[in-house]
């Protein structure tokens, strides 16, 4: 007797079960046998668009996905599904779009505010994302994801006591993240408080005493800990064939701290490139695309490198931009102007500029397509943040270092704005990277990377020198380390701002608080 043929029923439930034993390649198969057939049959397609962004085939996902809504416009899975794949494609206005139809269709749908907030959040439009994280959590108060998204944004709007509270509500949660306490301890840092800081790090350990990673937080507040123990620990890790890629990054990172100590340099410095080779690896998927962007798409735009005058700008805002590479002194300006007579806005690393022209490339348009609505966008993703404000003369400073890139258009849209070049040491500037570890930073991880990153830099800086002369302000760290009474008050005198000794005495202000 011949085998009995197995119905599409029967087939697609063994798909499922290998889906969800993560035999991916066989379930795509069974999925795809199905699709052979009846090439409509919803869950076949619906599954195999979850597991393409299981496998980060976003293009293919993305197809199927919709697909899916032309054959169940009514499905609210799909469009969440969907919002996901166009948010991991950097499409935000169609994920917003997606997240929004899911909405429609189940209002009580935490997954879908909760996602929308978290898009609402990368496109600067906070105050929106906000609302849509704490609609998730009333319709769902235990929401994991909604506590830290609503957390992040708080942090990203500098209300770092309010995004405590959301991490503190989040440690509470039975399915708490693990790197909740990480969190926590990194806010607490900001606002100063190491004492809490400390403690949180060390409940972390004792949580995962094996994750590198918190006491390298850890140390960098007590530095006693790298003991002859610890030492031990991390060679343990570093030998063991199953140590993440990251906790190795880690391992190697403290280990070159202890070098330092011992001001055995080279040592120190193996260590750090291999920690850093290692921490590449690890974020190899993530990174990719945006070393990509930042070291040969960006740099060859050609409408950033000239804008022609505009008819409109935004006339009333007083923006300072600092610009420069990582660790260049750039934190120790922005608290030297903010410390001035003048009250002013401290915006620290918007990214403002950067989403906004990064978000055109993704939708394929021109930079400046629509004026209009470009400089109402500006305005108002500043405005979302608390930069603009009257009472302080519409003053505020931007560090967001990679402002360089778009003088030519602040050039244009600012007719006050100040623009600072901090300048240091290019040696110093590499070895601070290379010694404090910038996981925001994709290129900070490969001196060929890094070096490119720089060579850009430099090029931009002489190319907007030379088309806007005396535009730029071209801050020297070392002379302002030197002098900094005399430099300090001719930054202060470019800015348009008063000087006087506080500007000196920033240090002094528990107001003034760095991310």
């Amino acid at each position: 007797m011949k085998n009995k043929k197995p119905t599409l029923k029967e087939t697609f439930n063994l798909a499922l079960e290998n889906h969800k034993k993560k035999e991916f390649r066989l379930a795509k198969h069974l999925y795809q046998k199905i699709l052979s057939i009846d090439p409509f049959h919803f869950g076949s397609i619906f599954y195999l668009g979850t597991l393409e962004a299981q496998l980060k085939n976003f293009f293919s996902a993305k197809e199927l996905f919709k697909k899916a809504t032309e054959i169940k416009p009514t499905h609210v899975g799909t469009y969440i599904n969907l919002g996901a794949t166009y948010q991991m494609l950097g499409n935000f206005q169609e994920a917003k779009a997606s997240f929004a139809k899911a909405i429609e269709l189940q209002p009580n749908n935490p997954a879908a505010h909760n996602n929308l907030g978290a898009i609402l959040k990368e496109t600067g439009e906070l105050t929106q994302a906000i609302s849509e994280c704490e609609k998730a959590i009333t319709i769902e108060p235990n929401y994991v994801s909604a506590h830290r998204n609503l957390g992040l944004i708080f942090q990203e709007l500098r209300e770092i006591k309010k995004a405590i509270n959301c991490f503190e509500i989040l440690n509470k949660l039975k399915d708490r993240p693990a790197n909740t306490l990480q969190n926590l301890g990194r806010l607490h840092v900001i606002i100063g408080d190491n004492k809490k800081a400390i403690e949180y790090y060390e409940n972390a350990i004792k949580l995962e005493p094996e994750n590198l990673l918190h006491y390298y937080n850890l140390y960098n507040l007590k530095k006693e800990i790298l003991n002859v123990d610890l030492k031990k620990k991390i060679n343990k890790i570093l030998e063991n064939k199953e140590s993440t890629k990251k906790n190795i990054a880690y391992g190697n990172f403290l280990l070159a701290s202890s070098e330092s100590e011992n001001r055995n340099h080279k040592k120190e410095f193996d260590y750090l490139i291999k920690g850093h080779s290692y921490f590449l690896e690890s974020e190899n998927e993530n990174y990719k695309k945006d070393i990509n962007y930042w070291l040969n798409t960006l740099p060859e735009i050609e409408e950033l490198k000239k804008f022609n005058k505009f008819k409109k700008n935004i006339g009333n805002l007083k923006p300072i931009f600092i610009v420069g590479v990582p660790r260049s002194g750039s934190t120790l300006v922005e608290k030297l102007i903010a410390s001035g007579p003048q009250s002013i806005s401290i915006g620290e690393e918007t990214g403002v500029l950067s989403n906004f022209i990064k978000q055109k490339l993704i939708e394929k348009k021109t930079i400046i397509s629509d004026v209009e609505n470009m400089h109402n966008d500006i305005y108002r993703k500043f405005s979302e943040k608390g930069l603009v404000n009257e009472k302080n003369n519409f003053f505020f400073t931007d560090k967001t270092l990679d402002n360089f890139f778009y003088i030519s258009l602040i050039k244009e849209i600012f007719p006050h704005a100040k623009v600072i070049n901090c300048k240091r040491s290019p040696l110093s500037s590499i070895v601070s990277i290379l010694k404090n570890n910038l996981p925001a930073i994709p290129w900070a991880h490969d001196m060929k990377d890094i070096f490119k990153y720089f060579d850009i830099y430099y090029k931009k800086i002489e190319h907007f020198n030379k088309i806007y002369p005396n535009f730029i302000y071209e801050l020297d760290f070392e002379k302002l380390s030197n002098d900094p009474e005399n430099e300090s008050k001719k930054l202060m005198k470019y800015c348009n701002l008063a000087w006087d000794k506080k500007c000196l005495e920033f240090y002094k202000r528990k107001d003034l608080i760095s991310k």
